[in-house]
């Protein structure tokens, strides 16, 4: 449950961050063999957007995920193999540029916090490591928000391998590439 696709034990944690690298939800309840679709699919933000939008809430508001996570109204992911110099490409750039922040945000917050790091994560139960992966979210905010200088020197935006969702296309999915669609087309008007 715990071994992941890298050949090491981890818990796989999803973060949802803003652009001022506060970490807005995190769940770490889930081993490193669990991929990002799984767990954004059982978490309680997905849920709550999807409650939302299905009450009209929730229109014109969007998370940003890489292609590791399905294609949804309130979640947008890059275009699979765009053709070069196309409003497609332009858009996975603009995105990949957008989303990089949850990147260093990810660095700023394992950088800070070293019971995060692979080195001392075996040290405790994956129940503690959870917990603690709460608490040092919480903390990582009172930093941001107080402004604390140490987050400043990680500046990192790795390219980062993902597992590429290749769920079923379904009428719903169709409505879903149309928003993203929509967007794109906008982005091209205004580049």
């Amino acid at each position: 449950m715990f071994f992941n696709r890298k050949g090491y034990h981890s818990i796989n944690s999803m973060i949802i961050c803003d652009h001022e690298y506060r970490i807005l939800a995190i769940d770490s309840k889930y081993g490193g063999a669990a991929d990002d679709s799984f767990v954004w699919k059982h978490s309680a933000q997905r849920q709550f957007l999807e409650e939302q939008y299905n009450l009209n809430n929730l229109k014109n508001v969007w998370l940003l995920g890489d292609s590791g996570y399905p294609l949804e109204p309130w979640c947008l992911t890059p275009y699979r193999n765009p053709e070069e110099d196309s409003n497609r490409a332009r858009f996975n750039e603009v995105h990949a540029k957008s989303r990089c922040i949850v990147e260093r945000t990810i660095g700023i917050f394992k950088g800070r916090w070293k019971i995060l790091s692979n080195d001392k994560r075996s040290r405790y139960r994956p129940e503690k490591i959870a917990k603690s992966g709460n608490v040092c979210a919480a903390l990582h905010n009172v930093c941001i928000q107080f402004k604390d200088p140490s987050y400043c020197r990680y500046n990192v935006c790795e390219n980062i391998e993902t597992e590429v969702d290749i769920g079923n296309e379904t009428h719903l999915t169709k409505i879903y590439q149309k928003i993203r669609d929509q967007i794109m087309l906008s982005l091209s008007n205004t580049i």
